[in-house]
């Protein structure tokens, strides 16, 4: 795929998505559907969905997974569930369960126990909330996560867009400035994150 002017390789990029979601040659887009044109429906879904909900439960949830507080990563992912609209919703719960039936790193006690506290019911397991877990579990960066389920949306729900470069490049900007107004006051989330 190539370095993009944004300074991220995106073959790069797509390993780790490959190494967090194992699902993700045969996943559709998740919460991101095509409505109309391509460019016009990113936009849209960037400013409706990914950073006012998905970008922040992300990002906490990295943190939280970090430092092993699975009540809190609970209770985002049923805020989570609450805030979305049924479709997304949908589709998250259904690619959650995908990705749950991947074996987690041996001695990954965060996913064990989010894993119990969906069969429970306490739980919705979002697969936001699940791949932001498996990537702490990796030591993946927040930046590195953050992007990766950007690509994963943007691959996924139009895999044959020759734009896709430049469609990551518009939403790079926004989790830049996320990651540094969350950053401020929260250096040892980023010590951990990247």
């Amino acid at each position: 795929m190539g370095m993009s002017p944004t300074g991220f390789a995106l073959s790069e990029l797509s390993e780790v998505v490959r190494r967090c979601n194992p699902n993700f040659d045969s996943m559709r887009a998740i919460s991101w559907q095509v409505e109309g044109s391509v460019g016009d429906s990113w936009r849209h879904w960037l400013e409706d969905l990914f950073k006012p909900l998905l970008l922040p439960h992300l990002w906490r949830v990295l943190d939280f997974a970090t430092r092993q507080s699975v009540r809190e990563i609970i209770l985002f992912d049923m805020e989570l569930d609450k805030n979305m609209k049924p479709g997304p919703r949908q589709r998250s719960i259904d690619a959650g369960q995908l990705l749950l039936q991947q074996s987690a790193p041996r001695g990954e006690r965060v996913m064990a126990r989010l894993r119990e506290a969906i069969q429970a019911g306490a739980a919705v397991g979002h697969f936001a909330t699940l791949y932001g877990v498996g990537c702490a579990a990796l030591s993946v960066a927040a930046r590195t996560a953050l992007l990766r389920c950007l690509l994963q949306e943007l691959v996924a729900g139009a895999p044959k867009d020759s734009r896709q470069v430049k469609l990551l490049e518009t939403a790079v900007e926004s989790v830049n400035e996320f990651l540094r107004t969350s950053s401020n006051g929260l250096n040892e989330g980023l010590r951990f994150h990247g």
